[in-house]
């Protein structure tokens, strides 16, 4: 039994961890207010860190989240980057801003947080799946062009990519990864498919990086209330069939059956996964890269084998370059 639980607060670990995070810098993708990224953000300013860059689509709807930064830490200096996360172009955009910034000599911690869930079937500007580029491609490729600046935070730095018990729907298309075969998109095999993503970027980043102290986590928070569900609150009457049917293939029950054996959580809750997995130091001296009720699991009723096959994350890494047009010596 892991010394947290499901009701274990993000702020909790922040002021337990106050050290790794006082005077460093800080990146979190996804700070819409009301969401995991403003709420992990938020938390971190309790403790002082140096720079917090947030990377979201436009400023005026992250002004709420900066200006909460500011208030809980006015010797935070806080940078917003925009990125739309569905072209890719935008996202080198951010990643070269982010360069660029002579302020910025270092990002300790990465948190790739800005997802989509349960989309109906779009295609982006670069013909990738929507859920898939949104939720694995864009961060891979910000991360990967940002790689010099965590590298100079140096040992001690952390890359966090949060991923769902979602993954368990399916594992990687790796044949046919923007569902062009007809017929075959589903809204829960494109996210299911974008949390596994997740997984296996951070398996393929430990073993890149790990031999110079830098190492990578896949957390989930779980259930919590935030704008992730609109997709599924706009399939209407349709909702609860195609959340059945996840429930099922996730949790081998009803969905009606799942929340009431998982009620939602808090957003301090649901932020416990994520704030651990960026600065609890021990982590390391744990086994595992899944962070479930803020506790490192390698259960497999909880982690499916598919996201964390070593062969499968080296082939995602490939098929990840394929599809945004760049290779990444790391």
């Amino acid at each position: 039994m892991g010394a947290y639980n499901r009701n274990t607060d993000g702020l909790d670990l922040v002021h337990k961890f106050a050290g790794q995070v006082k005077d460093r810098n800080f990146l979190v993708t996804g700070p819409t207010p009301g969401g995991l990224g403003a709420e992990t953000a938020i938390s971190l300013a309790a403790e002082s860190p140096a720079i917090i860059i947030l990377v979201g689509r436009s400023q005026a709807k992250a002004q709420q989240t900066i200006d909460a930064i500011n208030g809980v830490s006015p010797s935070t200096k806080v940078k917003f980057v925009e990125a739309e996360l569905s072209s890719l172009k935008s996202v080198r955009a951010a990643a070269q801003t982010i360069l660029d910034d002579g302020e910025v000599s270092k990002i300790d911690v990465v948190i790739n947080n800005a997802a989509v869930m349960a989309s109906p079937q779009m295609k982006t500007e670069d013909g990738l799946d929507y859920q898939l580029a949104i939720n694995h491609l864009s961060h891979f490729v910000l991360t990967n062009k940002i790689l010099p600046k965590i590298l100079a935070a140096g040992p001690g730095a952390r890359i966090v990519s949060v991923s769902s018990s979602g993954h368990r729907f399916t594992g990687i298309r790796f044949n046919d990864p923007n569902f062009n075969e007809p017929d075959s998109y589903k809204e829960f095999a494109g996210y299911g498919q974008a949390k596994t993503a997740n997984i296996l970027y951070a398996v393929e980043l430990n073993k890149r990086l790990a031999s110079r102290g830098i190492h990578a986590y896949a957390p989930t928070p779980g259930s919590v209330a935030t704008n992730l569900q609109t997709y599924l609150v706009a399939l209407g009457d349709k909702a609860t069939e195609v959340l059945d049917e996840a429930a099922y293939k996730v949790h081998g029950i009803s969905i009606a059956e799942t929340r009431a054996r998982e009620p939602a959580k808090t957003l301090q809750q649901g932020s416990a996964s994520l704030i651990r997995a960026a600065i609890d130091p021990d982590l390391v001296k744990e086994e595992g890269i899944f962070i479930d009720d803020a506790n490192l699991t390698t259960d497999p009723e909880v982690i499916k084998s598919w996201a964390t096959d070593p062969k499968l994350a080296e082939k995602l890494w490939g098929l990840s370059e394929e599809l945004v047009g760049e290779k990444f010596d790391i």
